[in-house]
């Protein structure tokens, strides 16, 4: 019987480094539960033979803290890359090669690290990202498993071939994966990589598959299609992949123990909370970020009056919670209401961008704001 490690239990830079790297408590829980009652990683770097009974959050831990980093921190060390909300990073060939897409500064980087046969690798590598669907359940950003290839690609229009063609067919990203080994490869020791810039209005051509969804959203709701637009863009630049070490989720990044449970309990009438694949999907995701969106509104932030100077405050509660933009006005909620109540929306924008207690949701509105304007 192969030897087994035990997270936690076992000290070591590596279990330090998953526990400093934990910033959700109740997936830190569950790692410490995890490491008392089940074995992680074999030796052979094989997952529990009962992995796929285990609860999804418990998947989750294991693959993500545990397994994953493991495996690419042994291959790229200090140059480890992981998902975000802006970038997709996908690991292949045994981890020694690696996708990684900017969606914000709409670029893509396909690396090797001491693979075997590098160039084969990363042709393989351009091939398989340029097919890649729009569709998260095709890709394990958790391991080295092949990308998924059917359906309509989710870069078609968004990077163009040598001859400005959109890639939407295998024949058209082989050719296209060829081209660039010949012409783009470049190395340094034991790396290669391959740069490919996506198109310049690339967020553009990426929305045009997302605005049906946005649309049905936005009447549902009764939303701004430009404010989902403009806050899809600021939580994830358009990436369907994207994930957060805060348990967000998705193009919105909806959270689940917060905005994901409350859409749950107040719009559709359950008492659990969204599942992390189920926010992963992009139509679940836009219908949960707007209904959110919606509960704000209406709930939240119902006693402000004027429909800008509660958009105002939407946005930034969106990003940093109803009570952080209340106590931007005033401790007491009555009278931050009343205050807010009293300003015209220029005050109650400025406010918000000067004066709220997370800087981050003062830059959240200016961003949203400016993207609504050219989603218009």
């Amino acid at each position: 019987m192969l030897p087994v490690y035990f997270v936690i239990l076992t000290p070591s830079l590596f279990t330090y480094s998953i526990i400093r790297r934990l910033r959700r408590p109740l997936l830190c829980l569950s790692l410490l539960w995890l490491s008392l009652s089940l074995p992680v990683v074999a030796d052979d770097g094989r997952l529990p033979d009962n992995f796929a009974d285990l609860s999804e959050d418990v998947q989750t831990v294991i693959l993500e803290y545990a397994f994953f980093s493991e495996k690419a921190n042994q291959v790229w060390g200090q140059d480890f890359e992981e998902a975000s909300a802006h970038a997709m990073v996908k690991y292949l060939d045994d981890y020694h090669t690696r996708v990684h897409i900017d969606f914000a500064a709409g670029r893509i980087r396909v690396e090797s690290e001491r693979s075997k046969t590098p160039l084969t690798a990363i042709r393989q590598a351009l091939v398989a990202t340029l097919l890649t669907p729009a569709d998260p359940s095709a890709v394990d950003l958790y391991t080295a498993a092949d990308m998924g290839i059917t359906g309509k690609p989710f870069l078609a229009g968004q990077v163009l071939d040598q001859d400005g063609k959109s890639i939407e067919y295998p024949w058209r990203a082989e050719r296209y994966a060829q081209y660039l080994i010949d012409h783009k490869l470049r190395h340094k020791g034991a790396r290669y990589w391959v740069d490919v810039a996506m198109v310049s209005r690339h967020k553009q051509r990426s929305a045009e598959g997302y605005r049906p969804l946005v649309e049905q959203a936005a009447k549902r709701y009764q939303l701004s299609p430009a404010l989902i637009l403009a806050v899809i863009e600021t939580e994830s630049s358009f990436n369907p992949f994207a994930v957060s070490h805060s348990g967000a989720y998705g193009l919105m990044q909806v959270m689940q123990d917060t905005a994901g449970r409350d859409v749950y309990q107040r719009i559709y009438g359950r008492s659990d909370r969204p599942s992390r694949n189920y926010l992963l999907n992009p139509a679940n995701n836009i219908d949960a970020g707007s209904a959110y969106l919606s509960i704000l509104r209406d709930v939240y932030l119902r006693d402000i009056q004027g429909w800008q100077k509660r958009e105002y405050c939407m946005i930034a509660a969106y990003n940093g919670g109803a009570g952080n933009l209340l106590r931007a006005f005033h401790s007491d909620r009555k009278k931050a209401i009343q205050r807010i109540n009293s300003l015209s929306a220029d005050d109650v924008y400025r406010t918000i961008v000067h004066k709220h207690p997370k800087a981050e949701s003062r830059r959240y509105l200016e961003k949203v704001t400016a993207f609504k304007q050219q989603w218009f």
